[in-house]
């Protein structure tokens, strides 16, 4: 019978986190599972793999993914800044699972072969979706994950959702997990097909500031003209009417969003990539932003709001709400949320979440960049919430 169970564990010893770990889930899954995906602190990362191992031991996934992060989620907790281990363990029969990596030599091979990649990844005619977690020192993910959707076919998109290991700030020390094994580059995941639903919303938590307004030139990474003017001076005049509580949004900084899908008439909520904004050049008036923009591409300035990243995860779970119950979900988070968003209100997210599904089991991490499809596209984020939800078919 399909079911999934969560746990999570604020243990600062490894052992004892993973020991846990295993008997909560075993005693809600009363056996084994198909799918088991670990989140653990960087507080754990010493011994992860050994970790993995004892909750394998326990309950015998058929496949196990695992990625080391900033603080992890689970149940009805977010451990921020905190030592957490997490996992969710999912049993789905009937469902095939095919477990992947991608690094060193395998990535030159891969990107520029789209029958090879859809062959490693294991894409069949009832593919539903690929968990995916990287590292972000060894893995070119904004050639990789374009690599992936592109082997799709054009009726039946590359749905990819996870994000990038936050565990560390140097090469080396990011440890992912597949299986028995454990990685310190490069990427993992799991490919499911068959009889699973899985929905992927991505919760933007920006608000859009001034009007829309098109690139005229650009250069590499580089914003120099909108339309028709220096991108600092629009700037500048745009932030000037700004009213009182735009302003105070400014404040925690100014980010870029490329509208998706150019043909739509309006743009609005969910429209735009939204990317950081790195630097400026006031000399040229030049603006440099973390993505490759063209011209003729649309743009709009966003904010952070937490009034705005809450309104939207709400929306977005509206129609999840017309769906029958899901087995399970899996969150992967910005480490700038959380508490760094929500001041007035802690585990805000996993709350929401909750409230609107029920309480189903729920694990995840804080991502240094989460990856989910807008669109019929996938792609790494910022600031947002990506959004796994499971249902048997």
């Amino acid at each position: 019978m399909p079911c999934a169970a969560s746990a999570i564990s604020g243990h600062l010893d490894t052992r004892t986190a993973a020991t846990e770990i295993a008997g909560d889930l075993y005693d809600h899954l009363g056996g084994t599972c198909d799918l088991a995906v670990l989140f653990g602190s960087f507080h754990h990362a010493a011994a992860f793999a050994e970790a993995a191992d004892s909750i394998r031991q326990t309950i015998m996934p058929t496949t196990m993914l695992g990625v080391t992060a900033e603080s992890v989620l689970g149940v009805d907790r977010e451990l921020e800044g905190l030592a957490g281990m997490s996992v969710l363990a999912v049993r789905v029969p009937g469902a095939t699972l095919h477990p992947w990596r991608i690094s060193g030599s395998e990535q030159a091979a891969l990107l520029d072969d789209a029958g090879a990649m859809r062959e490693h990844l294991g894409i069949t005619d009832d593919f539903r979706a690929i968990i995916m977690f990287a590292d972000p020192f060894s893995t070119p993910i904004t050639r990789l994950l374009p690599a992936i959707t592109g082997c799709g076919k054009q009726d039946r998109p590359i749905a990819v959702v996870g994000g990038m290991s936050s565990g560390a700030s140097q090469p080396g020390h990011n440890p992912l997990i597949l299986d028995g094994e454990m990685l310190r580059s490069g990427a993992v995941g799991v490919t499911i097909s068959g009889p699973v639903t899985i929905d992927i919303i991505v919760s933007q938590g920006c608000r859009p500031i001034g009007k829309p307004i098109v690139i005229t030139r650009a250069k590499g990474n580089v914003i120099q003209e909108l339309g028709g003017r220096r991108a600092l001076d629009i700037i500048q005049e745009m932030t000037g009417k700004l009213d009182e509580h735009e302003r105070q949004l400014l404040s925690g900084g100014l980010l870029v969003g490329t509208v998706i899908n150019e043909y739509k008439d309006r743009f609005g909520r969910g429209d735009f990539l939204v990317r950081n904004i790195l630097g400026y050049d006031k000399e040229h008036g030049a603006i440099a932003v973390g993505d490759m923009p063209r011209i003729g591409q649309t743009v709009q300035f966003h904010v952070r709001d937490a009034v705005t990243a809450h309104e939207d995860l709400q929306l977005l779970l509206d129609g999840q709400q017309l769906d029958e119950a899901p087995l399970g979900a899996m969150l992967v988070t910005c480490n700038g949320r959380g508490s760094r968003l929500f001041k007035d209100e802690r585990i805000r997210d996993v709350k929401t979440i909750r409230n609107r599904l029920g309480d189903i089991p729920l694990a995840g991490f804080f991502a240094a960049g989460e990856i989910g499809p807008i669109g019929n596209e996938s792609f790494l984020h910022g600031h947002t919430a990506s959004l796994a939800i499971f249902r048997a078919t």
